[in-house]
């Protein structure tokens, strides 16, 4: 045989490779895997390398938009019960009317939130009662009044802007008349560092009230008018609060203004708030030094890398399994030709691939001699063969992305901003004094309801009860009880409690200490309101006797929504033994408090609101506690909010560094399981089952048929050992016809004596 023959041109070879398909095989995964890997790395490069540190974290800027949109949502809820209040007190005079007088004597005797109030004919403007100071009702025009009172208005005056809040009211000689009632817009009990501004503003940009430090630079106002103007394009989408945050320029010393808004108006319409278009502003002064990362070079060091180990894997796949499936190929093609059989079949030492060519090279020989006896198949070994360079590959991308993950944890000396610390320690003050303006709202309107319950009969008293239940959401059960206990007249849900032990001293009070859900509620005595109680409810020294009584159970799920604020973490309500009340997700009722290091907040928060960063007994967590505080019975209970966000939720620079090495590590893995495992699947096992028949059909079994399952390199070695099976099968034939064949009639008789 010449030189030619046996060693064909190298364009042969190489047209021979192009026959491989190019969309399927081993050849896709192997060059998607280093296409992943390389962007992997150029990922990591630019989103972890390249990350840069900023001297106003967005945790800063986020408090202080937290901070606009508590207040924003504190004085929203004020105006809507102001205007709810005052509408209530008005409609219990649609069936009875009463003097003008007496109207604002009852409504004064039940609510102190009002400086003054008057009622006045709208169509003449005649003043019909005045009660406290001077309404200012000059420049409005009430002659429009019909049968719908007015959206609340600011009206300027000589001591101050004051908001009138209006109501109808029928009166005994004038018949329908309009009750306004004026007050200072007053930013609700918002707790602020001595640094921190908040101010709240009108659509002209004038300030109407602000707490905190005052305003002086130039460069100050410019932020708080930037926040407005913002606040004034903004268009937020139902369900959410228009708000945002922005950071000024720094001044000569590094220092900016940083600042956070919100709108008043709620989104989600009917509200009495809309029409006056207020903002909410928060600002302060930030020290412009940034930060600093734990690994400033860890980004930029992983992604080269990443990229040694893609070349590299990429290299070791295309050496230990596509360059020896090629060579399978073109050797079990060159037998289906019957070129050079007496050249012996040259292919790996180890695999599927290695079993392939050593039953390749037996049948070559059976080619070669049709009448040698087939071998016995070797004996059935359970060997890693393809998953083994498979799981190597997968082990060093997890050495790769293993330290990533493990680096990428939460960081136990990652640094929070004093001003991040101070903003969760107010807004924990905030949350307590949310809960407790809400518990003595509901116990002023049984206060203001209870005069109408007095002498009313059943079916009005029920009336009452159902009327007042629609109105608010705060109530599960409204019921009036007797001298002894018994249900006189109830709404809603049934009562929990009954009986002598269910009277008591009027204010706000926990029914039970166990049970499934913790029943809050308030209790009024019937009656005129007594003299010695103060404005936030209760009465003092629990001497009140007791008597018939009016009680309202308030809805737990009501509390609970009070506590839901963005970025505060988890709220819980607990009682004056540390037990959980109520919470902004799920708890287990009158149960300790899932976090063991909030206890040692709440020994330090007995008479004001405290915060601190716990690092032991578990991730870094940033804790606050505030007493709900206040005057009454409502400060008597010595309940407290308490607030824990864990530390990797903040929005800092370490922990968004920490958040994209996680990333890239996860990518890594993602890439490398997706790419491998489709190796494995489109390949390892069609290889493994191939090599086993070719075992068998060398072993001389010659009915089963090879089908190629896909058109790739498996495949069409699959096809040549089939066509190998076809050949060994006429060969046989031929033998076993050969052997057989009887002497023709014309040969017997020319070789006849």
């Amino acid at each position: 045989m010449s030189s030619t023959a046996a060693n064909p041109p190298r364009q042969h070879r190489y047209r021979r490779r192009a026959d491989m398909p190019l969309l399927g095989g081993i050849r896709p995964p192997i060059a998607l895997l280093l296409v992943l890997l390389l962007a992997v790395a150029a990922i990591t490069a630019l989103a972890v390398g390249g990350l840069r540190v900023d001297d106003t974290p967005q945790a800063v800027r986020e408090s202080h938009q937290y901070a606009a949109e508590d207040t924003a949502a504190s004085l929203r809820a004020g105006l809507h019960e102001s205007a709810t209040d005052l509408r209530r007190a008005a409609t219990r005079y649609e069936s009875a009317p009463a003097e003008p007088a007496a109207v604002l004597a009852a409504l004064g005797q039940a609510y102190h939130k009002w400086r003054g109030t008057v009622v006045v004919r709208p169509d003449t403007g005649r003043l019909l009662a005045a009660r406290g100071e001077t309404v200012p009702l000059a420049g409005l025009d009430l002659t429009k009044v019909t049968d719908t009172a007015p959206a609340p208005v600011l009206v300027p005056s000589a001591t101050g802007t004051r908001l009138l809040t209006f109501a109808l009211v029928a009166t005994k000689a004038d018949g329908r008349a309009l009750l306004v009632a004026s007050d200072n817009l007053r930013l609700p009990g918002i707790a602020t560092r001595k640094e921190q501004t908040i101010q709240v503003l009108d659509a002209s940009g004038a300030v109407l009230d602000t707490t905190g430090a005052a305003l002086d630079a130039e460069a100050d106002r410019k932020v708080v008018a930037a926040a407005r103007e913002r606040a004034a394009r903004a268009h937020p989408v139902p369900g959410e609060t228009a708000a945002g945050s922005l950071a000024g320029n720094a001044d000569d010393k590094g220092v900016r203004r940083v600042a956070g808004w919100a709108a008043v108006t709620n989104p989600d319409g009917h509200d009495p708030a809309a029409p006056l278009r207020l903002t909410v502003v928060s600002t302060s002064n930030v020290d412009g030094k940034p930060g600093s990362l734990r690994h400033p070079t860890l980004g930029l060091a992983a992604a080269g890398a990443l990229l040694v180990l893609a070349v590299l894997l990429a290299w070791y796949l295309s050496r230990s399994l596509q360059r020896p499936l090629l060579r399978l190929f073109l050797e079990s093609r060159r037998l289906t030709r019957g070129e050079r059989l007496e050249q012996p079949v040259r292919g790996p030492r180890r695999g599927e691939a290695a079993r392939i060519a050593r039953a390749l090279e037996e049948l070559r020989k059976q080619l070669r001699d049709p009448s040698r006896r087939p071998s016995p198949p070797p004996a059935a070994k359970r060997r890693p063969g393809t998953a083994l360079p498979l799981a190597l590959c997968a082990v060093l991308v997890l050495g790769w992305s293993g330290p990533l993950l493990f680096l990428g944890g939460n960081d136990p000396t990652v640094r929070v901003p004093t001003q991040v610390l101070a903003a969760q320690r107010d807004r924990t003050d905030t949350a307590a004094d949310r809960i407790r303006q809400a518990l003595n709202e509901g116990y002023a309107d049984l206060r203001s309801l209870a005069p109408s319950l007095t002498e009313a009969s059943v079916g009005k008293a029920e009336n009452l009860l159902h009327a007042t239940l629609a109105e608010h959401d705060r109530y599960r059960a409204l019921y009036v009880l007797g001298a002894n206990g018994e249900v006189l007249a109830r709404a809603g849900e049934t009562p929990h409690r009954t009986g002598p032990e269910a009277l008591g001293q009027s204010g706000v009070l926990l029914l039970n200490s166990s049970g499934k859900e913790p029943r809050i509620a308030a209790r009024a005595a019937l009656g005129a309101a007594p003299a010695d109680t103060e404005a936030d409810g209760g009465t003092e020294g629990g001497k009140e006797p007791k008597g018939p009584a009016l009680i309202g159970e308030f809805k737990t799920d009501f509390l609970g929504s009070l506590l839901v604020r963005p970025g505060l973490g988890r709220v819980w309500l607990v009682d004056d033994r540390h037990r959980v009340l109520a919470a902004n997700e799920g708890y287990s009722s009158f149960g300790d408090l899932p976090d063991g290091r909030a206890r040692r907040i709440l020994a330090d928060a007995k008479k004001s609101a405290e915060a601190d960063v716990l690092r032991g007994e578990g991730d870094p967590a940033l804790l606050a506690a505030a007493p709900l505080g206040g005057n009454g019975s409502v400060a008597r209970l010595g309940w407290s909010v308490v607030t824990a966000q864990p530390v990797s939720w903040l929005h800092l620079d370490q922990n968004r560094a920490d958040r994209r090495v996680v990333l890239a590590g996860m990518l890594g893995l993602a890439a490398a399981a997706l790419c491998l495992g489709w190796l494995y699947i489109a390949v390892g096992l069609p290889l493994r089952r191939l090599a086993a028949s070719a075992e068998a059909l060398a072993a001389g079994d010659r009915r089963t048929v090879l089908y190629p399952v896909h058109h790739d390199e498996v495949g069409a070695v699959a096809r040549s050992l089939e066509l190998i099976r076809q050949e060994l099968v006429r060969a046989e034939q031929a033998e076993r016809s050969g052997r057989r064949t009887p002497a023709t009639p014309a040969t017997a008789t020319a070789t006849a004596p």
